[in-house]
């Protein structure tokens, strides 16, 4: 098949729906499939990409309100130089709704796969009346939705999208990548380890009060928050204020071999998220064998299982944080059979796994397009 996947976000930018379509046009490329990446220009930024599948750079619209539609040309363009069988629009807005004109006017099939922030109640889309409705005019549109996990099935299907349309594909990750353990941590101390986007909706303060107790209680246990974002300064302030700039270390924006040691080596994971649509940082943590302490939200739902292979926690309760922090800590054993069951279930979504579920869908909508045609 030729096949354009056409985002609203991508690399240098680093996050987990970047390197989601980043390895999933990889791997489409290498079962045979022609694939184009119609992405934004990230402004002050190297824009290159080392990769197997074409990409395609637009300016991005300065309003998320206004003159979304110039995309369409691109779009268009794309389609004339190489003309593709399916339109897989990597968020539900604004690329779905850009995309829902182009499918009118070309009269190809389109698949749809929501970040998750983009249709979740009190973000930005959901907010606005008039991005809302055309949210809803996209995902009707598309020919079928991929959803990454039970929650966001049970969010669309509230916003009228019948659930013959849903498809439930979680992300992935290369287990192999994260097995087996290297021998040499890389720091020299025990430590839990947090990966994200500093901002409000991951909760990292949480996570910092909860260790003010935890720390309190072990002195030698340190914690580890890779990542970067607004919030930075708020959660260095935050350490200052409670003393703890010895324990508490911010590592920035981890990639490679590094990130894989910082997993493999920490006694556990934590994902305070508020919201948490679904989070490759829990398949990393389960790929390399560690027990995870979430909230209670969202996809964490979906690889946490309680007593399993980690606990679940309410959201915004720093203190059930902190003790199951704490049981974690004092019980080696119960970390090492988490860890077990981690790794067990991480396989379930092996990239291996998960491929063949994306090509089926775009096979399913090229199939039902053609039907509809006859």
């Amino acid at each position: 098949m030729n096949l354009c996947l056409y985002t609203a976000t991508f690399l240098p930018t680093i996050g987990g729906a970047e390197l989601v379509l980043h390895t999933l046009a990889s791997a489409l490329v290498a079962q045979g499939h022609a694939v184009t990446v119609l992405a934004p220009r990230v402004h002050r930024a190297d824009n290159r990409v080392e990769a197997p599948y074409r990409l395609r750079r637009y300016q991005r619209p300065s309003s998320k309100r206004f003159g979304v539609r110039q995309i369409l040309l691109y779009l268009l363009h794309e389609y004339w130089r190489r003309p593709f069988d399916v339109l897989h629009c990597h968020g539900a807005y604004p690329p779905a709704y850009v995309g829902a004109t182009l499918k009118r006017l070309l009269n190809i099939p389109m698949v749809v796969r929501p970040h998750g922030s983009d249709i979740l109640p009190g973000e930005f889309v959901r907010a606005n009346a008039n991005l809302e409705q055309r949210l809803t005019q996209a995902l009707a549109a598309a020919d079928l939705i991929i959803a990454q996990s039970q929650f966001l099935t049970r969010e669309m299907q509230t916003l009228g999208v019948p659930a013959s349309k849903i498809r439930l594909i979680p992300n992935g990750v290369h287990v192999a990548e994260f097995q087996p353990v290297q021998s040499t941590p890389p720091l020299p101390y025990p430590y839990i380890l947090a990966m994200g986007r500093f901002g409000p909706k991951k909760g990292f303060d949480v996570l910092l009060h909860a260790f003010t107790s935890v720390a309190a209680e072990d002195p030698s246990i340190h914690l580890v928050l890779a990542g970067t974002g607004k919030a930075l300064a708020a959660y260095t302030a935050l350490v200052r204020q409670h003393h703890l700039q010895d324990r508490v270390h911010f590592v920035g924006v981890v990639e490679g071999g590094v990130k894989i040691q910082l997993y493999q080596h920490c006694l556990f994971f934590v994902c305070p998220s508020r919201r948490e649509p679904f989070a490759t940082v829990n398949l990393e943590a389960l790929a390399a064998g560690r027990p995870i302490v979430a909230t209670a939200v969202g996809g964490n739902l979906d690889v946490v299982s309680e007593g399993g292979n980690g606990f679940l926690i309410p959201p915004d309760d720093p203190d059930a944080l902190a003790t199951r922090m704490l049981t974690l800590l004092k019980d080696p054993g119960l970390r090492a059979s988490m860890g077990r069951l981690s790794l067990d279930f991480a396989r379930r979504y092996d990239w291996q796994v998960i491929f063949p579920l994306f090509t089926a869908v775009f096979e399913d909508a090229l199939a039902c397009h053609r039907d509809r045609r006859r």
